[in-house]
């Protein structure tokens, strides 16, 4: 959050990217004791750096609303962003699935360098709406996504469904597969179902017309599960109802059973970044 602050951000930009010039990793500290590596070109965890915590919306919700008790999956990833949040300071298991090889390498260094081996399970595979291999690129940073084999920088990976993960029933679910969620979803219908699952935060940005599918269609199959689309004021620790998916930015908050969810929200601890408490 860079609006109150932003000289600060900027010399967090600065100090970062001076640093890289004389070393390819670092390792840097984060909320509430966390650590991470973070070398130019991190995307997924960089941001951080600049901006206290990334995808703040989206992060702040998640730490308001998980606890210890939860299961998450984080589906796509990446470097561990979620998974390092929530499983760091709500202590709950997260099912961590990358499928790019030297992202899951990364991804699998920053949750040792936490100690987080007991609570993240992290998983070298993709989703689908079925068990197959397929192609991924690997030239693509934090938008590494399902491509033809013929893609030069490519590499064949296993995937699965979110249904037979067999890893119990997760309340929430982070869903990043670069254009990939309706078919992600479709693997998933038994999760969908379950009254256990509260949330799924997913980015609708028209990426699935790579495949031919359109934002709307994900859009209406989750409403047929009984999700409705929410942003989150975490000033207020409001729940603020869309009319559609959010096209202001990427990702949008679904949410089932929203009592149950806002109750959650206005219990939990406050969380400080950068010496202001959320």
């Amino acid at each position: 959050m860079t609006d109150r602050h932003p000289y600060i951000a900027m010399l967090h930009y600065i100090y970062f990217n001076v640093k890289s010039r004389f070393g390819t990793e670092q390792i840097i500290n984060w909320i509430g004791g966390l650590k991470f590596y973070a070398r130019k070109g991190n995307a997924g965890l960089v941001g951080n750096i600049y901006y206290g915590l990334y995808e703040f919306e989206d992060s702040l919700f998640l730490i308001h609303f998980m606890r210890k008790e939860d299961i998450f999956f984080d589906i796509g990833a990446n470097l561990g962003h979620y998974a390092l949040l929530l499983s760091g300071l709500k202590k709950c298991k997260t099912i961590a699935l990358e499928p790019v090889p030297a992202t899951f390498k990364q991804l699998v260094r920053n949750i040792e360098l936490n100690g987080l081996q007991k609570l993240i399970e992290p998983i070298q595979k993709g989703v689908a709406d079925r068990e197959d291999l397929l192609y991924f690129s690997t030239d693509r940073n934090t938008m590494d996504r399902i491509v033809k084999d013929s893609y030069k920088n490519a590499v064949k990976v296993p995937v699965t469904t979110i249904d037979n993960l067999n890893s119990g029933i997760p309340i929430a679910i982070k869903l990043d597969v670069e254009g990939y969620e309706y078919f992600a979803l479709k693997g998933a219908e038994e999760i969908l179902k379950s009254t256990e699952l509260k949330v799924i935060i997913l980015e609708l940005n028209q990426s699935g017309k790579n495949y031919n599918t359109e934002d709307d269609k994900i859009y209406l199959l989750l409403l047929d599960y009984g999700f409705k689309p929410f942003k989150y004021n975490f000033l207020d620790r409001e729940l603020v109802s869309l009319a559609n998916y959010n096209k202001d930015k990427f990702n949008t908050i679904f949410i089932k059973d929203v009592p149950f969810v806002k109750k959650r929200l206005l219990e939990s601890e406050q969380i400080k970044i950068r010496n202001r408490k959320f």
